[in-house]
Formats: C-alpha cells, sequence, structure tokens
C-alpha cells in the first residue's frame, strides 16, 4: 500500500475513533445543552415519567391445559325407566330452557305408575268418604271410638298412598299415558347425548342420556409438571388464551390446585374459572395459561416500554426537569409483561421516560 494511501486510512480510522468515543460518551452522563436544544417542547409536553421503585420479583411459567365445563353448573340426565325411545328433540351443542322436553321415551313402567296412580285416587277418594261417615256416626255416638280410630287410619294410610303416587307420577312426567318424558332440569347447553330414536333404554346400565350446561363460567384445567410445582398455588395471577382466539387474554387467578400427579403422564392439574359471557370459549378447546408467580428477591421495577435496545445494551432517559436528560444504561434481570426489573444503574425514585423516549434517545445520542 502506498503511502499516501496508508495516511488517508489512519485519518480515517482516527476520525471513526472520535466518533465512536463521543457516542459512548454521552452513555450515563447528562445531554449537553446544544443537543437537548434540538428537543421541541411539544415532545416533553407529550411525554410521560414513571418512578423507579423497588419491589418483589415476579416471574412466568407457561403451562398448556383444556377448558372444560364448570362441573358446578351442569346436570346429568339419566333415564329412570325402561323402554324404547320414541322422539329426541335436541341435538348436541343446542341451548335448552328449563323444563324444555328433551325425548320422550315409551315405557311399560310408566304405564304401571299411571295404573297405581289411579287405584290410589280411588282408595283415597273411598277412605275419605267412609272417614267423614265416621266423623258423624261418631259425633251422634252411634259408633265407638275405636271404629272412628280405624277409619281415620285408613283415610291416612289411602292419603300417604296417594301423595307417593303423585310424587311418582311428577318425577316421571307422567301425563295419562304410557310416554316417560325427559325435561331439562336447568336452562344450558348440551354438551352430551347418548340418545338416538328407537334406542332401547334400561336405567341399570348407569349412562347419562344428555349432559347440560350452563357455560356461563367455564374452567381451565392446565398441567403443572414436577419441576414446577413448588411455583404453583392458588390465587395465583394468570393470563389466559386458547388456539382459536390467540389475540384475546383472560385475566384470572388459579382458584383450585388439585395435589396429585397423573401416573401417567406426571402432572398435576390446576383449575382456572373463567367467566364466558359471550360463549366463546368452548370445552375441549385447547390453550395456554401463563401463570405469574413471586420470586423471593426485590429489584428497582420499571416499566418494561422505557427500555431502549442499541448497540446489544438497554438504556433509559433519567428525566431531571425542563430539557435535563441523562442517557443511563441499565442491565435488565427480566421483562415481564409491563414491567422490566434492574439489576444495576438506577437509584430508587430516579425519574423514567416511559413514552417518546426513542425519539428523545436519538436526539441525544445522534448529535
Amino acid at each position: 500500500m502506498c503511502l499516501k494511501n496508508k495516511i488517508k486510512l489512519l485519518i480515517g480510522l482516527s476520525s471513526l475513533g472520535i466518533t465512536l468515543f463521543s457516542f459512548s460518551s454521552c452513555k450515563g452522563k447528562t445531554a449537553k445543552k446544544e443537543d437537548t436544544d434540538l428537543i421541541s417542547d411539544s415532545l416533553i409536553k407529550n411525554m410521560t415519567v414513571g418512578i423507579a421503585k423497588t419491589t418483589q420479583v415476579r416471574s412466568e411459567i407457561k403451562l398448556t391445559g383444556k377448558i372444560t365445563a364448570d362441573q358446578s353448573k351442569q346436570v346429568d340426565v339419566f333415564a329412570l325407566v325402561t323402554g324404547t325411545v320414541k322422539e329426541v328433540n335436541v341435538e348436541l351443542g343446542d341451548f335448552v330452557q328449563k323444563d324444555q322436553v328433551l325425548a320422550v321415551i315409551h315405557s311399560g313402567d310408566v304405564a304401571d305408575y299411571e295404573r297405581q296412580f289411579i287405584e290410589a285416587s280411588s282408595t283415597y277418594a273411598e277412605a275419605k268418604k267412609e272417614k267423614e261417615i265416621a266423623e258423624d256416626m261418631y259425633a251422634s255416638k252411634l259408633i265407638s271410638s275405636g271404629d272412628y280410630l280405624q277409619a281415620q287410619q285408613e283415610y291416612n294410610k289411602a292419603d300417604a298412598a296417594l301423595t307417593k303416587a303423585k310424587e311418582m307420577k311428577k318425577i316421571y312426567s307422567i301425563s295419562n299415558t304410557s310416554d316417560y318424558v325427559v325435561k331439562a332440569p336447568i336452562s344450558g347447553f348440551v354438551i352430551d347425548k347418548k340418545i338416538n330414536k328407537e334406542m332401547q333404554i334400561r336405567p341399570d346400565n348407569g349412562d347419562n342420556i344428555f349432559t347440560i350446561s350452563q357455560l356461563t363460567d367455564v374452567w381451565m384445567m392446565a398441567n403443572v409438571y414436577e419441576t414446577d410445582i413448588n411455583k404453583i398455588k392458588e390465587k395465583d395471577t394468570v393470563s389466559v388464551t386458547t388456539i382459536a382466539y390467540p389475540d384475546t387474554a383472560y385475566k384470572a387467578t388459579i382458584d383450585k390446585v388439585y395435589n396429585i400427579l397423573d401416573p401417567q403422564s406426571r402432572v398435576m392439574k390446576v383449575r382456572v374459572k373463567l367467566n364466558n359471557p359471550n360463549y366463546l370459549l368452548k370445552p375441549d378447546m385447547y390453550g395456554n395459561v401463563v401463570v405469574e408467580y413471586a420470586e423471593h428477591k426485590n429489584m428497582l421495577t420499571i416499566a418494561s416500554s422505557a427500555l431502549v435496545f442499541d448497540n446489544s445494551n438497554n438504556y433509559v432517559l433519567i428525566y431531571g426537569g425542563g430539557k435535563n436528560f441523562t442517557v443511563q444504561k441499565v442491565d435488565v434481570y427480566k421483562t415481564i409483561g409491563q414491567k422490566a426489573y434492574i439489576k444495576k444503574g438506577l437509584k430508587e425514585n430516579d425519574k423514567i421516560v416511559t413514552t417518546n423516549q426513542l425519539l428523545i434517545y436519538n436526539t441525544l445520542t445522534n448529535n
């Protein structure tokens, strides 16, 4: 390389060194007046400032889970008789009102209950008449007290039998036919259905034929691995998102920790109760649960929006009033949501610019 070119190279490197020194030297120092004069009054007027405060450090754990119906707001419906399904009036996912007819089952059991009701009604009418006659005769001293008491006992017995028959008729929704009418016990959605027309029903098989759930509240059942169990507790704050609605975060808390492990998956379940007024969340939806928990340490905390990342480092602007700014390098422990925890670089009660800081930073460092 000729002498002339070497001189040019040295001059260029020297100039670069001076530029780099000037740029780096402004970090952690109060900006010069000629730099701050470039900052407009409107920019300062529209910026916001936060205070660095010592708080307990919080961290996050990400869990996966599945939406289920709130079991305290759902009812399993069983067939209480033997028979053949005559009608099925609803489908899976339908919304039903309380006492709406879900299905009709033709049953010999119902016919027998109807017969018992008719017999009990007849016996009661006869016993009532006999009791009234006995009362009149006893008042006229035409019968003994023993005969009167016997008539009274027969009446009480018939009255109890009729009451029982009425209750059975009410339970089985009997209406002078051989049909057993299945009605919705609550208003809600049909989330399970195990009945079809012409199906033979046997009450001894133990299976429900419908499940009705209100779905105004649902549960997110999340999985916690063994390594994270010691970090999870009831009342921890969580944010829930689903695959169906990834941009919608539901804020809630853990309301129950199931203190057992599944022997196959080796996970513990935790439950998060979520309000679901628009029925957007549906049973068996998969989603993510971000759990926020407290660490056993305190650090200075600022808004994460205040951070400016430049040349592989984080900086903040400390505001001293008027047009006084200090560009300060900080050592960030971690950022969680809208909070940043600072290990080094700030003092308690430092005023930190939290909006428009990038514009101000560029003005101060590029001049």
